[in-house]
């Protein structure tokens, strides 16, 4: 887990967190500790905003982790806009870009152009999530952060995932293959047998049964370079490339 953006990990521990934990558990287990604290709160914030935007998931974040980083409620483009962060390391064949600091903002606002058309999100909720998923706004706690607010866009939308029946692995499979190549279906193949109506947020404890074995893609290995990095800059502009060329990304 010595993902070491800020380059102190020996003397302020994992992201400069507040009890300074270096061991992977006690940070997993503290973050946790935190987010169940807190997810009232932030899901009652999402329901008395009149409108979801960028400065929202901001806020759900800062709610969620304020008491373990200092920097919650911070995006990657204000912490550490010279680097790129990836999933998986250099010559893991899966390594994947997350969206570039100086777009994640753009990124997630598509997500909500693509939530506001209610039947195309019904029928492809996996392409708003993806596009959330790939924006990977923070260090960490991206996975808690965009699920409560995935949860927010949906019961807007009337309908509600069942991630209590869901499955860990298969779902973090389609998640990692729905960012490697976006808008392909992947994810909306795998989220649309968990599609159901919903009435009232009071139905929510059900739905969410499974959320706390979904924020596996946190922990994955996650590595960063520098974007002066000539490879980087390659990378990012191909990667580009095959998103603009995906043929359902702007339906």
């Amino acid at each position: 887990m010595n993902f070491d953006p800020f380059g102190d990990f020996e003397t302020a521990g994992y992201l400069q967190n507040a009890l300074q934990l270096k061991d992977p558990i006690e940070v997993k287990e503290s973050e946790h500790l935190s987010f169940e604290l807190s997810m009232e709160d932030a899901l009652r914030y999402l329901a008395q905003k009149k409108s979801i935007d960028y400065s929202s998931v901001l806020k759900v974040h800062e709610i969620l982790f304020s008491d373990f980083y200092h920097w919650a409620g911070k995006d990657r483009t204000e912490l550490v806009p010279h680097l790129a962060v990836f999933k998986g390391s250099q010559d893991d064949p899966h390594h994947t870009p997350f969206e570039h600091p100086a777009s994640i903002k753009l990124s997630v606002d598509y997500a909500f152009e693509l939530a506001s058309n209610k039947k195309r999100f019904r029928e492809r909720p996996g392409d708003v999530m993806g596009q959330l998923a790939f924006a990977h706004p923070f260090l960490d706690g991206n996975g808690r952060t965009i699920l409560l607010v995935f949860m927010e866009l949906c019961y807007r939308a009337k309908f509600a995932i069942e991630w209590s029946k869901t499955n860990k692995d298969d779902y973090l499979r389609a998640l990692s293959a729905e960012i490697k190549e976006p808008f392909k279906g992947h994810l909306n193949d795998y989220l649309q047998p968990f599609v159901v109506d919903i009435a009232h947020r009071d139905e929510w404890p059900g739905m969410i049964g499974g959320l706390k074995g979904l924020d596996g893609l946190d922990k994955e290995r996650i590595t960063y370079e520098s974007l002066d990095n000539p490879e980087v800059q390659k990378i990012y502009t191909t990667y580009r490339a095959q998103s603009l060329a995906a043929p359902s990304s702007k339906k």
